[in-house]
């Protein structure tokens, strides 16, 4: 449970946009969450951010990028070493340090998959944010092939759909010369001009 929790204080927080990304302060935060709790959410929810925001700002700042990987590192080996000790302990939970595993790092994934893109993004746009997702270490080399495949399908719906619109565009403009007894429209209304 989050302490002294206020809806009303962080809707107004949120309404305000008063969270900017200000490089010295984020930084050491992220690292530091990812130290003590090991978890986007705990920083988005420190900071009154969404996990959008989070990601936009991962893109658009390399200091946060890398501050953010190091950080996804640090929370990563920190589980490890919860096992390492652990494994040996009657009180520990080997279930769920799994579950765990599997749902911050990716150890054991087989199904969801978190992809940071909009919707109406070009396959081309898709494509760089998979591969800067991928060098984050945020997919396994099944799920980057099989998005890889879904983008290719992407690209060649999206360029037929493209090559389609010049089709009918140029069907639309033989239309035109054909009412024009198969003259240019464009030089038959510069000579009604002329004249």
């Amino acid at each position: 449970m989050i302490k002294d929790f206020d809806a009303n204080s962080i809707y107004e927080k949120i309404k305000k946009k008063n969270t900017r990304y200000v490089e010295k302060i984020h930084c050491p935060l992220v690292i530091d969450r990812f130290h003590s709790k090991g978890t986007v959410s705990s920083f988005c929810v420190e900071i009154f951010i969404s996990d959008s925001t989070f990601y936009s700002w991962v893109n658009k700042y390399p200091m946060f990028a890398e501050c953010y990987r190091l950080g996804h590192m640090i929370a990563k080996e920190n589980w490890e070493e919860e096992g390492r000790i652990g494994k040996d302990e009657d009180f520990f939970n080997l279930d769920y340090w799994k579950v765990v595993g599997s749902s911050r790092f990716g150890v054991g994934r087989t199904n969801r998959i978190r992809v940071d893109m909009g919707a109406d993004s070009s396959p081309y746009d898709q494509y760089k944010h998979l591969i800067t997702q991928a060098s984050m270490g945020e997919y396994t080399a099944a799920e980057i092939k099989q998005l890889m495949e879904s983008i290719n399908v992407g690209i060649r719906v999206y360029e037929s759909f493209k090559l389609q619109d010049e089709v009918d565009k140029m069907k639309s403009d033989l239309l035109k010369m054909k009412k024009n007894d198969g003259n240019s429209i464009i030089a038959i209304e510069g000579i009604k001009k002329a004249n």
